[in-house]
């Protein structure tokens, strides 16, 4: 019997909406190869740009992310699948047939969850722009969307969704870290395992901590204008999605993405 899975993006008010579930239900449908369920979780967006069969639940107002992000794990644990998995709106899997890759490795390693860890933003927590979770694990409490405050790689003092999962790294969490061979900004266009891309700040403004308060890559990268450099950066995504992504993971053409062809 086929494994199943359930994928909820969560999309809060953009501009850019309609590009981003485009991009997601293309990118999904071309790498998922198991059998999927593909739902959205809308927090205060206008339902009109997204197809009614794919609306799982709809709030009239943004509720927050954390609070969306709650409602959607108590959704995943009111039904039955092998596999869930929460995407950011400006996130999608990249690698063709990612889900055996994460299977294998979380039964390797004995993890019930896999999800970025954004060291390159001095996080050390699992952030929920992919949150992959195995079917026996979503019911276990230390699954938590909180705010919560602590403590980043430079020892400031952080209050961030999904903070409180910190504890659990090395525990329950197969990080899946930053891959991009070519890196065109420091935290955005993200390439995670070689499995997701997550464009960061796709849906609000183009602003990260690491620019802002701790001005961290200051000595080479200007973070200056930084909302024409987003604006850029959109432009070469939307563009042409999988040229801009294949030249992040060194691959050489589009035929070959997902392939493992470098």
């Amino acid at each position: 019997m086929q494994k199943k899975l359930l994928i909820v993006s969560i999309f809060a008010p953009s501009d850019f909406n309609q590009q981003w579930y485009s991009l997601q239900k293309r990118f999904i449908h071309k790498n998922t190869k198991m059998p999927y369920e593909f739902k959205v979780a809308l927090n205060g967006c206008d339902r009109s740009t997204f197809e009614e069969t794919d609306i799982l639940f709809a709030n009239n107002d943004n509720i927050g992310h954390s609070r969306v992000l709650r409602q959607t794990l108590d959704y995943f644990r009111s039904v039955s699948r092998d596999a869930y998995l929460i995407l950011d709106s400006d996130c999608f899997p990249v690698w063709d047939g990612w889900h055996d890759v994460l299977f294998e490795q979380m039964r390797a390693f004995n993890k019930i969850i896999a999800a970025p860890v954004r060291v390159e933003n001095l996080d050390l927590f699992p952030h929920p722009s992919a949150f992959f979770v195995l079917g026996h694990g979503v019911r276990n409490p230390k699954i938590n969307f909180d705010v919560a405050q602590i403590v980043n790689l430079l020892g400031g003092a952080v209050a961030d969704v999904g903070g409180g999962m910190q504890n659990i790294i090395g525990q329950l969490v197969m990080p899946m870290l930053r891959t991009n061979v070519l890196n065109v900004h420091p935290v955005a266009a993200a390439v995670y395992h070689h499995l997701f891309y997550h464009h960061g700040a796709g849906s609000r403004g183009f602003d990260f901590r690491i620019l802002k308060k701790y001005e961290y890559y200051r000595h080479w990268h200007s973070s200056d204008d930084k909302e024409a450099q987003g604006g850029r950066l959109l432009d070469s995504l939307l563009s042409d999605p999988d040229k801009f992504i294949d030249r992040l993971m060194n691959i050489g053409s589009t035929q070959n993405l997902g392939s493992g062809k470098i």
